[in-house]
């Protein structure tokens, strides 16, 4: 399993200093991926959806904000609160980590047949069932 891992994050290029070839950690696509899909969130909720800890998750919006990628609104009816969301430029980024991403995955399987890529997904597939959190009732 250690060495399907190993082997795993080399494909995806998890270990890369920069996500995609773009000035982006792995850590800060997953904090713009997961802001995009909220809708806009506070820095307490992306902590919990990222599974990571809130001073970690603040010193990622921190750069991102420095970074023009993302920005932060005062809730208006609790202005300690506030809202994160993509810039312009953030959502451009993220667009471009998407594309990459697909492009990466379509040359890992650009030689495999039909059969060999049901296979795969069929695989990942059970991968996914077995190790997914499980909810608890």
């Amino acid at each position: 399993m250690r060495a399907f891992n190993r082997f795993y994050t080399e494909q995806i290029g998890a270990l890369d200093d920069r996500h995609e070839g773009l000035d982006l950690t792995i850590a800060e696509s997953r904090c713009l991926f997961t802001i995009d899909r909220l809708g806009g969130v506070e820095a307490g909720a992306l902590a919990v959806a990222l599974d990571l800890d809130l001073g970690y998750v603040s010193r990622l919006v921190s750069r991102l904000e420095q970074a023009g990628r993302v920005c932060r609104t005062p809730d208006p009816s609790d202005r300690r609160h506030k809202s994160i969301t993509l810039t312009d430029r953030g959502t451009r980024l993220l667009a471009e980590v998407v594309d990459r991403s697909n492009a990466r995955m379509d040359a890992q399987v650009s030689d495999l047949n039909r059969s060999d890529r049901a296979r795969l997904l069929e695989a990942m597939e059970v991968i996914y069932e077995l190790l997914r959190p499980k909810v608890k009732p």
